[in-house]
């Protein structure tokens, strides 16, 4: 009986992140804030907020002034800019409501800024802001799912936060994802980040993961407060850098956001997505891991190649080095290799080498 293969649509579905699944029940949370001092909040969850800030790689960034950001992509929900200044922009940009609203955002994105800015030596640090901010249909947390507590209460003669940036004399919301209560229903728009990210890689020749400084969500009530979620969770190279002035600051900025604008028009072509979602990776993990991310990129490319990125080669056969130090025909043997566990460990020369030549592939056509 011959073994069917998965669709495209499949694989897709694989690599979209799942929603964590609850695991506390009303009764034992109630008992839970109770036990701090927290009391039964009711409210409407109208809204959810995301901020992510990565490191824009691979430069050295030298401005000749104020440099105000550079937007990259913009949709109802989702929004990405190259910033140099996280303050200035999170200060003066009307649009964050997360930032506005979240006393832990403000507070994390102020030691990041400062701890990055101290590391620099004679430049000055560039990141992506990717903020999501989406409105939900409203649900009423009426039960019991959301409790008000202080942000600073005091233990044993000392004033302790009970939220990351805590203030004095003021409360918080926290919502509670029980298996017996209410919760809304949050939008993915991972695909939409993991194109942005792939935009800047291809863009900035960065094999490897993009490094993430800040990730932090929230829930919006319909008077517009912030909520905090409790619910469960999922679980250094070497680099060349390129010097830039303001001038080729805001012309890479230009030509990555006109990338991405491309590459979403063809983000309905079902192998160019699974490619697109292949690439994305928070960060490095344990060798099955990456022995598993080198057979979905191979097995990506190979389909992409030709159909989407307009490769007139043989995939599998050509002894050409497209970008790095490997040939294609030398990724398609060491994936042989690896699907038939005939390397101990990964070499991730080949994996970095495989990136390399997806991000030349994709640049060849979009940049």
């Amino acid at each position: 009986m011959s073994r069917k293969k998965r669709t495209v649509a499949d694989r897709q579905r694989s690599l979209q992140p799942l929603a964590p699944k609850a695991h506390f029940t009303l009764a034992g949370v109630q008992r839970g804030y109770a036990g701090v001092g927290g009391e039964v909040y009711r409210c409407k969850i109208s809204g959810h907020c995301r901020t992510q800030i990565f490191q824009f790689p691979r430069v050295e960034f030298r401005p000749t002034g104020n440099e105000p950001h550079q937007s990259i992509y913009d949709s109802p929900s989702v929004r990405a800019c190259v910033v140099s200044d996280l303050l200035d922009y999170f200060s003066n940009e009307t649009r964050s409501r997360h930032y506005t609203i979240s006393p832990s955002l403000r507070h994390v994105v102020g030691e990041t800024f400062e701890k990055i800015k101290s590391q620099q030596k004679g430049s000055v640090p560039v990141f992506l802001v990717v903020e999501e901010d989406n409105e939900l249909i409203p649900v009423e947390m009426v039960n019991g799912e959301c409790s008000i507590s202080d942000e600073v209460c005091e233990q044993d003669g000392e004033k302790v936060p009970m939220l990351i940036g805590g203030r004095e004399d003021e409360k918080f919301i926290t919502a509670w994802d029980a298996t017996d209560g209410a919760w809304p229903e949050i939008p993915n728009n991972q695909q939409l980040v993991n194109m942005i990210l792939v935009g800047i890689r291809v863009g900035q020749q960065m094999p490897a993961p993009i490094r993430k400084y800040v990730d932090q969500t929230c829930l919006v009530t319909d008077d517009g407060r912030f909520v905090t979620i409790m619910r469960p969770t999922m679980s250094a190279r070497l680099e060349t850098t390129t010097v830039m002035d303001s001038k080729a600051y805001r012309d890479k900025a230009s030509e990555i956001r006109k990338a991405i604008t491309a590459i979403e028009k063809d983000m309905g072509t079902p192998h160019m997505a699974l490619l697109i979602n292949s690439m994305y990776r928070d960060e490095y993990k344990d060798d099955a891991y990456q022995r598993l991310l080198y057979l979905r990129l191979w097995q990506s490319l190979e389909e992409a190649a030709r159909s989407c990125l307009g490769y007139q080669g043989k995939v599998k056969t050509d002894k050409v080095v497209v970008a790095g130090t490997k040939t294609l025909l030398e990724l398609k043997e060491y994936r042989d290799d690896i699907a038939h566990w005939w390397t101990d460990n990964i070499d991730e020369n080949f994996l970095v080498a495989l990136q390399q030549t997806i991000n030349e592939l994709i640049r060849r056509k979009y940049f």
